[in-house]
């Protein structure tokens, strides 16, 4: 077989590899994560922007109004656990002002330097990414007024432990925001179930890890809010 047969069909692999991730987008950008995480890693900084940071997210995830509900006042301190390409923690430094402070935390290294390039590009001095442990987002006690989760929550392990060692990073009145998909058929989002998580399943465990819940909400159209206090 000759070389340029080779490149033809390693070229015809790689189109075959990328079209299997096209019935999972809906036609729409779609949140971190939505692939099968056992196939697609997230390495590839410029496929996951494509995909978290597309136009059609806009229209399903209302950031804006997202942030108008958060209620984040200027000095506040935001974790956000997942950032992924900091979709929402660009968002958070410029609501809380250069008082505040906005952090992008993820266990993928690429979306780390994304960010801080971001950062960087966008001159958010209040803007900061870190690399963090799968079970240990490296928060100070006391030290955060929120902590923010957007479709990330059925990728940690042992959650009540999680949350529950998280509460002393909360500083007094501080809360946990979790956004996510409904655990039901969406034409957005993850299409398996198991890789999607009730609100009472997230409502119950935050509970047992000592939180209670303070708000639910239903303006967006495929996830729900949901706000817990200590």
């Amino acid at each position: 077989m000759t070389a340029r047969m080779l490149k033809k069909i390693a070229l015809g692999v790689a189109l075959l590899a990328s079209l299997s991730i096209l019935p999972m987008l809906g036609g729409a950008a779609q949140p971190k994560h939505q692939a099968d995480d056992a196939q697609h890693g997230f390495g590839d900084v410029g496929l996951w922007s494509q995909i978290l940071e597309g136009s059609g997210r806009d229209q399903w995830q209302k950031p804006d109004e997202v942030i108008k509900q958060l209620n984040l006042r200027p000095g506040d301190v935001v974790a956000d656990i997942g950032a992924g390409t900091g979709y929402f923690t660009r968002r958070f430094a410029l609501a809380v002002g250069p008082q505040g402070k906005a952090l992008g935390l993820e266990i993928e290294p690429s979306m780390v330097e994304h960010m801080r390039q971001e950062a960087r590009r966008l001159n958010l001095t209040n803007y900061e990414a870190h690399l963090v442990k799968p079970d240990d987002p490296g928060l100070e006690p006391r030290s955060v007024d929120l902590i923010f989760l957007s479709n990330a929550y059925h990728h940690i392990g042992n959650r009540v432990d999680y949350f529950r060692r998280l509460s002393k990073s909360l500083k007094a009145e501080g809360r946990i925001v979790i956004v996510d998909f409904y655990q039901k058929p969406l034409p957005i989002g993850p299409r398996a179930l198991e890789h999607k998580v009730s609100e009472e399943t997230i409502i119950k465990e935050l509970r047992q890890a000592g939180y209670r819940l303070i708000r639910s909400l239903g303006f967006l159209p495929y996830q729900y809010f949901l706000e817990f206090g200590l």
